[in-house]
């Protein structure tokens, strides 16, 4: 499972950090998303929240958050992380693009609250 292995290396990286800050964006993105994907949405959350304490002004880390609440749903949760994700959106690795969570297949139950698609649309202006 590619799980254990990203983990493997954030444990390794959390020991001795070598990785720039690209590289280190995309280990715990691919590790929080490999363990969303697998239905470990605590695991997912707790390695989200590991990448905001060391890189707090990157966006995708509270949008990935974000789905890891909305898997779990809890709407208030998600939203408050969509609001941080919008205000960081700047500080995107050049060449990402931003993500739609009115098209996220994880936020796919919540798309269908009129109070949760209303907030998001305000987010985006």
């Amino acid at each position: 499972m590619a799980a254990n292995l990203y983990q493997l290396v954030l444990d390794m990286e959390k020991q001795r950090p070598s990785l720039d800050e690209t590289m280190f964006r995309v280990l715990v993105d691919n590790l929080g998303m490999s363990y969303g994907l697998t239905g470990k949405l605590d695991k997912a959350k707790e390695t989200f929240e590991y990448g905001i304490t060391q890189q707090p002004e990157y966006p995708l880390f509270y949008y990935n958050m974000a789905c890891t609440y909305a898997e779990k749903g809890k709407k208030n949760e998600a939203l408050e992380q969509l609001r941080l994700f919008y205000q960081k959106k700047a500080n995107m690795i050049a060449g990402e693009s931003l993500p739609d969570p009115l098209k996220d297949d994880s936020f796919r139950k919540l798309v269908k609250d009129h109070d949760f698609v209303s907030s998001v649309q305000g987010m985006r202006k």
